[in-house]
């Protein structure tokens, strides 16, 4: 059924780590930083900063690290996934919550690249003149449903909106979704629903020392060196004629670029590969610089359906390479 409403579809990952590394204590002094993964009665299993998980005995912490434990323990059973799935090359979750699915890829027992990859989405209502306003998911319609080859999940938005996102359950090396606006009520404003898809910044200029700090280097960067440190740093925008065109983290972007997928591109890492469908009437993909600033300062990417469909688009898949 035709609608007057106008509505933006836009879907994005954002990639970051699910949770922070924290500091951990034995009763014999030692220290050491690691992510929380689980606990039971007896041990804490934690992810190293290698990506390796090691378990240690809850009578082995200090007092200060087992309450850490206890709190994070309950945090987790608090924030459960809704469904998970685990094959020989990636795991992934979902959550009834706005970061709705999680992604890990796996090379043995050991995270690849160290990055929980993150698909978390926002739906806002528009009004003229141009007034945003960001609607909530209200809840989970019933539970995920899984199929043969796919696992499907509802959310209910707080305006009625019902939206499906399914994701392959399958044996491959690669993550794929599709989503659709199932269910929209007559008289909605104009709708936009996407993920903020951030690649977090690797360097931020700081005034006081006139140099770029952060992750990269701690003691700052000057501008001039910038091409230096961001060496191999890059975003491959695969276009569907099958041109590539590299972007360096160093050159300021005055525009954004739409594509058949990305790859991105950090010496050290394999390559995170983000792809679309093989025809742009069944999605789109597009990359968003920040201001016009440099990659290393943050982008998002963003997949979306394309003017002329139903609000469904996919596959989108993720992989790395």
């Amino acid at each position: 059924m035709k609608r007057s409403i106008v509505i933006l579809f836009a879907l994005c990952l954002q990639i970051l780590h699910a949770q922070s590394l924290q500091n951990w204590s034995s009763q014999n002094g030692h220290s050491f930083k690691g992510t929380f993964i689980s606990k039971d009665a007896q041990s804490v299993t934690l992810r190293g900063e290698d990506g390796k998980e090691v378990t240690v005995p809850l009578a082995a912490l200090d007092d200060k690290s087992q309450k850490l434990a206890e709190k994070e323990h309950q945090y987790a059973l608090k924030n459960a996934p809704a469904f998970t799935h685990k094959n020989r090359y990636l795991q992934f979750s979902l959550y009834p919550k706005t970061n709705f699915l999680e992604v890990e890829f796996l090379q043995g027992t050991q995270i690849v690249n160290n990055e929980t990859y993150t698909v978390s989405l926002t739906l806002a209502e528009i009004r003229p003149p141009n007034k945003w306003t960001g609607i909530h998911i209200k809840e989970m319609v019933g539970k995920p449903e899984k199929g043969r080859s796919d696992v499907s999940m509802r959310l209910m938005m707080e305006n009625g909106v019902i939206l499906k996102f399914t994701v392959a359950v399958d044996d491959k090396d690669e993550l794929s979704y599709e989503f659709e606006a199932e269910e929209i009520p007559d008289g909605l404003p104009k709708l936009s629903l996407r993920t903020g898809i951030s690649f977090p910044k690797l360097l931020a200029y700081d005034i006081k020392t006139e140099s770029y700090k952060g992750p990269l280097s701690s003691t700052g960067v000057l501008f001039k060196d910038l091409p230096t440190i961001l060496d191999g740093y890059e975003i491959h925008v695969d276009k569907r004629d099958s041109k590539t065109q590299k972007v360096p983290y160093y050159e300021k972007q005055t525009k954004g670029y739409g594509a058949g997928g990305f790859t991105v591109v950090a010496p050290g890492k394999k390559d995170f590969i983000f792809d679309g469908p093989k025809s742009g009437e069944d999605g789109s993909l597009y990359i968003w610089f920040y201001s016009g600033k440099e990659p290393f300062q943050g982008y998002s990417i963003r997949a979306g359906s394309s003017a002329k469909s139903d609000l469904s688009a996919g596959p989108f898949t993720l992989s790395v390479k």
